[in-house]
């Protein structure tokens, strides 16, 4: 099944779980592409990052480009490798 027939599915089935996975979707895509923009700002390869973290270069790749969903395990040493630490906030939603 395609990630389109899946997303048709969804909203044929439980319109809200649709607004669930557009939004899961979206949150992996901006967390992401900050994890991006902070590797390449302290000018970091996805193989140097690999040895300082113990994660395959190929899983780093696939989490950078969306194919992969990294667990927060595997977020939080990401972080470490990068001089950083993870901090994760539950925010209300703004109704």
């Amino acid at each position: 099944m395609t990630r389109q027939e899946k997303l048709n599915y969804i909203v044929n089935e439980n319109p809200d779980e649709f607004i669930l996975k557009e939004e899961q979707e979206r949150l992996k895509y901006v967390i992401m592409q900050e994890f991006v923009k902070l590797r390449k700002e302290k000018k970091v390869t996805q193989a140097e990052l690999a040895k300082r973290t113990g994660i395959a270069r190929p899983n780093i790749a696939r989490m950078e480009n969306g194919s992969y969903n990294p667990t927060i395990d595997m977020m939080a040493r990401l972080a470490a490798g990068l001089d950083m630490h993870l901090d994760i906030k539950w925010v209300p939603n703004n109704n």
